[in-house]
């Protein structure tokens, strides 16, 4: 192997290329390009030498008081906040609200959580136990010809031809 290959492995490797793929563009064994980054420092997965990892910066006061903490050098996150007290403040005064249409009557609402399906519990119920007794509803209001009030979502789209989506078991909303 030369200098130049050598250089040319090492700059690959730093812009996160597999073994696999410097060995066949510079026609060498896989091994021998493996056991040439083993030898300098550069063993294990490419992409961890792709980019520079972000210095984790350790606050020295509290984000909500201005307070010193003291931190402890412990392996994990560092502290933001000096007590939960402090740390429940700063998010009732700096609430996030996200915007979201009931999956069941179409209405929009505002919820604290990033995933709301539901404007109250009512529509969570009738949409999760009254499916079959909500086409029932529908039936009866379309052969008697009258109008039906607060149509939910999914059976319009179902009348509209769009294929009903059920939303995640995992965002399903409990008031």
């Amino acid at each position: 192997m030369t200098n130049e290959q050598k250089e040319k492995i090492i700059e690959l490797r730093k812009l996160g290329i597999g073994y696999r793929s410097i060995a066949t563009a510079m026609d060498l064994s896989r091994d021998s390009v493996r056991n040439f980054c083993k030898s300098r420092g550069l063993d294990g997965f490419g992409q961890d030498y792709s980019k520079p990892k972000p210095e984790k910066v350790i606050r020295e006061h509290c984000k909500n008081c201005g307070k010193r903490i003291n931190q402890k050098k412990l392996k994990g996150s560092p502290k933001t906040y000096c007590s939960t007290e402090c740390k429940r403040e700063w998010e009732h005064k700096n609430t996030i609200v996200y915007q979201h249409v009931c999956y069941y009557c179409g209405s929009e609402f505002e919820n604290k959580s990033k995933n709301g399906n539901y404007c109250c519990r009512r529509c969570y119920i009738r949409d999760r136990f009254w499916r079959d007794e909500d086409i029932e509803e529908v039936i009866k209001h379309l052969k008697e010809r009258r109008p039906l009030q607060n149509v939910p979502i999914w059976i319009k789209d179902l009348m509209a031809g769009k294929e009903a989506q059920e939303p995640d078991e995992d965002s399903k909303e409990y008031y």
